[in-house]
């Protein structure tokens, strides 16, 4: 009975935190865009920005907003994992529109950075079909392990 009765208490417990308000997600994934278009560590979510909203929510539209502000999730690893979902999604946006093109080019840009890391980076050129227009993107941005030379580029898995 011990048993069943924990079993219970969990299954309540998962399913108060699965079912996160969708306003509240809404305002997590805003948030860390932010974060990420400031360029801010991650931390900065919970250590700042979370505390001066729930400060400001209580000053200005009371205790109830406050302490709502108080269930935004926004941990480090909360908001990598947001940028991820974001950029990833981007990602796929990308690659549809481009796929949905019928013409597109590539070009490769190789260069060193300021601690002699060589880097890779890939471009795209494809018509936007919704603007009727010629769009240029970052396709990547990746690290080579060794030098830039051609024989390195187009070796690179």
């Amino acid at each position: 009975m011990r048993k069943r009765d924990a079993l219970k208490i969990e299954k309540k417990i998962i399913s108060q935190a699965l079912t996160t308000d969708s306003s509240l997600l809404t305002a997590s994934y805003l948030i860390s865009l932010q974060i990420a278009k400031c360029k801010n560590p991650y931390s900065i979510g919970e250590e700042l920005i979370k505390p001066s909203l729930i400060a400001d929510c209580n000053e200005v539209l009371g205790r109830s907003a406050a302490s709502k502000m108080k269930d935004i999730p926004l941990s480090n690893d909360t908001v990598e994992r947001r940028i991820s979902d974001m950029a990833e999604d981007t990602e796929k946006q990308l690659t549809a529109k481009i796929n949905k093109s019928e013409l597109f080019g590539l070009q490769l840009d190789e260069s060193t950075d300021i601690q002699n890391n060589s880097i890779l980076l890939t471009y795209v050129r494809h018509i936007d079909h919704d603007k009727s227009d010629v769009k240029e993107d970052i396709l990547s941005v990746s690290d080579l392990p060794t030098h830039t030379t051609s024989s390195e580029i187009f070796s690179f898995k």
